[in-house]
């Protein structure tokens, strides 16, 4: 990379941190990323980043749909080097997939159908298990100095990446504590009405809770909003007996009745 391209790609860079900065879509710049490495990593036709959780791997963002052909090949067999960079902390360099021992039935079906010939996979920095993957369709497309431009994409991506989940971890606690003020105070909305305490109302949510089949913060939301408890559904009715056993208890009855006239 030459000093006009890096000077440009450093502007690209600081337009992407403007954005997230403002009022931007983390998930847009992490697209525009790896389009971004396209433009810039020599040799690099496709690109994508792969986060693996349980096992289980899915694209966070890709260049294009071979790159998530090629990412959905190694989620199906579970294999790949994208998939060993993000949870074993590891780069991996392939130079030729045709000639790879180590996930043949990736490298097998990739080979099959799609044109990528070469893998680039850096293990991002991320409280969670992520990869840059970078394509090729050449073998032994990526140099020396490609991958020394392709170690500057993968720590932007770790900072995107790390932002990412902070902004994840504060929606998702933000959304607890106001499913945890809304508990609370249905709670409160409970004890005063029924005069019963706080684990009694508790009991009263959570048995609502599974009858109505809904979470337990949408039935305190309704408490809150309504002063009360939803209506549970009506209990179905008992199955009565037919036959014999019907018209016993009916004559039964019967005799009763003229039995209690007659000792008048």
């Amino acid at each position: 990379m030459d000093t006009n391209e890096m000077l440009e790609l450093s502007q690209e860079f600081a337009l992407l941190a403007a954005e997230l900065h403002g009022d931007g879509d983390n998930q847009a710049a992490l697209r525009r990323l790896v389009e971004l490495a396209v433009k810039h990593v020599e040799g690099c036709g496709w690109a994508s980043i792969t986060a693996v959780r349980g096992g289980q791997g899915h694209s966070v963002a890709i260049s294009d749909e071979v790159a998530q052909q090629v990412d959905d090949l190694q989620y199906k067999f579970g294999e790949g080097p994208c998939m060993a960079a993000a949870e074993n902390a590891s780069d991996y360099l392939l130079f030729d997939i045709t000639d790879e021992p180590r996930w043949p039935r990736f490298t097998e079906a990739a080979a099959e159908q799609t044109p990528v010939r070469s893998v680039l996979a850096f293990q991002l920095a991320a409280g969670r298990a992520v990869a840059l993957n970078l394509y090729a369709d050449q073998r032994g497309a990526f140099s020396s100095d490609a991958i020394d431009t392709a170690t500057i994409f993968a720590a932007q991506a770790s900072c995107l990446i790390a932002l990412n989940e902070a902004e994840d971890q504060a929606t998702n606690l933000e959304a607890a504590l106001e499913s945890s003020r809304a508990i609370g105070v249905a709670l409160g909305v409970l004890m005063s009405a029924r005069k019963v305490t706080q684990e009694q109302a508790f009991a009263l949510l959570r048995v609502a809770s599974q009858n109505l089949h809904r979470k337990l913060r949408t039935v305190a939301a309704e408490v809150v909003e309504t002063g009360t408890l939803p209506d549970l559904p009506e209990p179905k009715p008992a199955k009565t007996a037919e036959g014999s056993g019907s018209t016993r208890s009916t004559r039964s009855t019967a005799g009763a009745v003229s039995l209690d006239v007659s000792t008048r």
